[in-house]
């Protein structure tokens, strides 16, 4: 909006001042509307809407009965002279809504460009303004040059407008908040513009000045409200429809002309939408973060083998679109696949995890594995061909180099636990496979080889756990089977738990079983018992005692097995051996890097190629240990003795039997 100082100041000014204006730092009052005594001091913030030229007896045309905010151009007479009754026609231009006037001289003055005092003394008598050219105009010039500067001003003005409705539009789209806009408002009009809220040090300032206006906006009483702030004028509006608002407040010198107020107006209400993106953009982060603990928790109680607990966990999630819905398809499949993707190196798991959604649609639960940053968890119904979940995370794989998959075999719900085992196995294999996908179908397991007799053994020894209360069964069981197939830590994380609450409850499980939780061999044996206790005992076999398993493991399918696997490792060089002594020291790398006479990091590799070879993850805590003891254990290169049965009738069970066994034939070997 064009006001005095737009006319009067740069380099091309079109009015002056007659005489010279005092610097507008010194300037300390604030004029309102109905106040008529102006100087030249604060002239310049008077703004200006109509520009009309009156006719030589200083009246408005016909066709203008009222000005908006007008400047009159005002023709004098040969000696800049105005009309007889300047006075009264001067006070009649007020009234019909003049502000400013400025005194053009006559065509035959124009050269002098001077006014008479007389004309300039009943203008300033009137309460207005008064200019004169800054060059040697007649009115009609005036007029001319007026009007182009006010559209010069009215087209930078709408320049402004526009960019600050592009960086609001912009701000709405990144869920940001307000403080861009408002730097951008404050330099356009001028004085500060800020969010004020209680207990913020702006508000107690402002609060001590106007208590009444701040109190009366926040509550929603006013809209807005205008009112003298020490040397400033201070205006207040309320933000959004929620009671008590927040409110913007603007301070300005020289008060506030009407486009600046509209654009408060409309700032209020750019900070609203501001506010509502920010606040969705927050809520929706929430909502994301309680979803992902939800599936979380459903996979979890699948972990636990609660297929019932995770059900009612993934009701809610029926109400919140077709991704969430998809979640409780999955769960009503009676069978299912668990797929591991592992990010690429240096590539954020968030990424992968959106790639994985993407690729799964509501056909799947995917899940940001609590016990490894680097991987996302899978679980996905099986497909009637059984190659579904293989065939849609293969482009996941291959969208990022880097990224590897491992995908096991269907099982049913309840072995939920078991297919994340053989998932991980299979992303191991995944490490060396040229597509970088793997899947493990459980055929290379021990499990698969045994006799059915073995399940009797298996139940005999997990009578035991009849020692335990209920409470205690139902809750430390499951925590023990999970850390005995993933370590303590994965385990805790996977569950839920903590660290010392796993290996608490391992330590009570195995300890009604007759078993040592610190050894790997007594790990094993309690882990392969829980997976054969998952079977039916064969009918046949209920009436007879059972086996013992050092019997089973020499049965010959186990030592076919066995030497099937160990085929793939260089028997020429001495695998076996590092293998068997590892086992001996508990797995311990300090202890077997120093009988081997080898740095840790040297021993880690050898590890890790090693398991690469036998698709397991050798370098994590967790069941892949107990595998190469079976292996080990029914080829032959460890002694049967090294490993525990309680079950078997005068067999010592004292804790650590087994690994002076495991020792000399590893140093025989």
């Amino acid at each position: 909006m064009l006001n005095l100082l737009h006319l009067t100041a740069g380099p091309h000014p079109i009015l002056r001042f007659p005489r010279p204006a005092p610097d507008p730092a010194a300037r300390a009052t604030v004029q309102h509307a109905g106040d008529v005594q102006l100087d030249d001091v604060h002239a310049g913030d008077v703004h200006v809407d109509d520009v009309v030229v009156c006719d030589a007896r200083w009246r408005l045309p016909t066709d203008t009965p009222r000005a908006r905010a007008g400047l009159a151009v005002l023709p004098t007479g040969p000696q800049g002279a105005g009309p007889e009754r300047a006075g009264t026609a001067l006070r009649e231009l007020v009234r019909a809504g003049v502000v400013a006037v400025a005194l053009a001289p006559s065509a035959s003055a124009v050269a002098a460009a001077s006014v008479a005092p007389s004309a300039e003394a009943a203008a300033r008598a009137a309460g207005v303004p008064v200019l004169v050219p800054a060059g040697p105009w007649d009115a009609d010039e005036i007029l001319s040059r007026v009007l182009r500067r006010q559209l010069t001003v009215e087209r930078d003005d709408a320049r402004g407008t526009a960019r600050l409705l592009t960086l609001s539009a912009s701000l709405v789209e990144q869920a940001e908040g307000p403080a861009r806009l408002l730097r951008e408002v404050a330099a356009r009009t001028g004085g500060p513009v800020t969010l004020v809220e209680p207990g913020q040090p702006e508000w107690d300032r402002l609060a001590a000045e106007q208590p009444w206006a701040l109190e009366e906006v926040r509550n929603g009483r006013v809209r807005t409200a205008a009112v003298p702030c020490g040397d400033q004028e201070l205006v207040l509006h309320a933000v959004g429809r929620d009671r008590p608002h927040q409110v913007l407040a603007a301070l300005r010198r020289g008060g506030w002309p009407p486009h600046l107020r509209r654009l408060l107006a409309h700032t209020a209400g750019q900070v609203a939408l501001l506010d509502c993106s920010v606040r969705h953009r927050r809520d929706r982060e929430v909502l994301r973060t309680a979803l992902r603990g939800v599936r979380v928790s459903v996979l979890q109680y699948l972990m636990l083998g609660n297929w019932e607990g995770a059900v009612r966990v993934a009701e809610p999630l029926a109400r919140l679109g077709a991704a969430e819905y998809g979640v409780g398809e999955v769960l009503a499949a009676a069978r299912g696949v668990v797929a591991v993707v592992q990010r690429a190196p240096g590539e954020d798991r968030t990424g992968t995890a959106a790639a994985c959604e993407e690729a799964m649609g509501d056909g799947g639960l995917v899940v940001p594995c609590p016990a490894d940053p680097r991987h996302v968890i899978v679980v996905a119904p099986q497909s009637p061909d059984g190659r579904a979940p293989l065939a849609l995370l293969r482009p996941v794989v291959e969208q990022a180099p880097g990224r590897l998959a491992g995908v096991s075999g269907p099982r049913p719900w309840s072995q939920a636990a078991l297919a994340y085992g053989a998932a991980i196995r299979a992303l191991t294999a995944a490490e060396s496979d040229p597509e970088g996908i793997a899947r493990d179908f459980g055929g290379s397991s021990l499990l698969v080889s045994l006799s059915p007799r073995a399940r009797s053994w298996a139940h005999q020894l997990c009578v035991g756990l009849l020692k335990l209360t209920e409470e205690q069964r139902s809750q430390a069981v499951p925590t023990a089977r999970r850390t005995l197939s993933y370590g303590a830590l994965r385990a805790g994380r996977l569950l839920g738990v903590d660290r010392t609450t796993a290996n608490k409850r391992l330590r009570l499980v195995l300890g009604a079983m007759g078993l040592d939780h610190r050894q790997v061999a007594h790990r094993a044996v309690a882990d392969l018992a829980f997976q054969l206790a998952d079977l039916p005992v064969p009918p046949d076999q209920l009436p007879e005692a059972p086996p013992t398993l050092r019997a089973l493991l020499r049965e010959a399918p186990v030592v076919d097995w066995a030497t099937r696997e160990l085929a793939v490792l260089d028997q020429a060089g001495d695998a076996s051996r590092l293998l068997a002594i590892w086992l001996a020291h508990n797995c311990r790398a300090g202890a077997t890097a120093a009988a081997l006479g080898m740095h840790r990091n040297t021993l880690a590799a050898r590890l890790s190629a090693l398991g690469a070879r036998l698709r397991l993850p050798l370098g994590e805590q967790g069941a892949a240990p107990y595998q190469v003891l079976w292996l080990l254990v029914a080829a032959g290169q460890v002694p049967v003795t090294a490993v525990p049965d309680p079950v078997a009738p005068g067999i010592d069970r004292r804790p650590g039997t087994g690994a002076s066994d495991a020792q000399s034939t590893a140093s025989d070997a």
